[in-house]
């Protein structure tokens, strides 16, 4: 769960914009899905790497994801608009909770909501440069803080930061604008070996 901290930003800014805020509202108004590769860098307080990842995503408003994990070890993260699982695939274990429960924010949830969603949860402001600061408005998220950075109208760079110095990076790359995704792309069902857990309890225990 620790990528989801990840998961879930660093968006670049158009080129051009002067307005962050416009500039994000458009990204939600005009890409509907998106579909790329991701490298992903936890950094510590002194800004020293300590994880690297990479995999592959796809995304679909409202709330839905695909957010595959290739190296160093393979783990999938799938949203279907209602619930969050998260699969570890070497330790065959299935997490399963609603996605209103999930707390904080990662790049997939942000870049898979909806743009008001992120106005009530967040003041957006314009940063150093090209970024977007997005600071939480909710006291019980005050522990992460956001910067988003856009190129050509679609993120490619996605950071979280907490309250101790450490930060998740994510850099996207190959992006595909307002590709077809079928609806099953969203989809999980639990592989038959893989211990399924609920809300804090394994699913099927009578």
């Amino acid at each position: 769960m620790h990528r989801l901290l990840l998961l879930l930003a660093l968006l670049p800014l158009a080129a051009g914009a002067s307005d962050p805020v416009s500039t994000l509202e458009s990204y939600f108004s005009e890409v509907e899905t998106l579909r790329g590769e991701f490298l992903q860098e936890t950094t510590d307080e002194a800004g020293t790497v300590i994880e690297e990842a990479e995999g592959t995503f796809v995304i679909a408003r409202p709330q839905r994801f695909r957010w595959h994990y290739e190296t160093p070890y393979e783990q999938l993260i799938v949203a279907d608009g209602e619930r969050l699982w998260v699969y570890d695939v070497d330790l065959r274990q299935v997490t399963v909770r609603p996605l209103d429960r999930v707390l904080g924010v990662g790049a997939a949830q942000l870049l898979s909501g909806e743009f008001e969603a992120l106005t009530e949860s967040f003041s957006i402001v314009a940063g150093e440069g090209d970024w977007i600061r997005l600071e939480p408005t909710d006291p019980a998220w005050d522990f992460q803080h956001v910067r988003l950075l856009l190129e050509d109208g679609v993120p490619r760079v996605v950071e979280v930061r907490d309250d101790i110095g450490q930060s998740v990076r994510m850099r996207l790359s190959a992006l595909e604008r307002n590709p077809e995704v079928p609806e099953a792309r969203f989809d999980f069902e639990p592989p038959p070996e893989a211990d399924v857990i609920e809300d804090g309890a394994s699913a099927g225990e009578e």
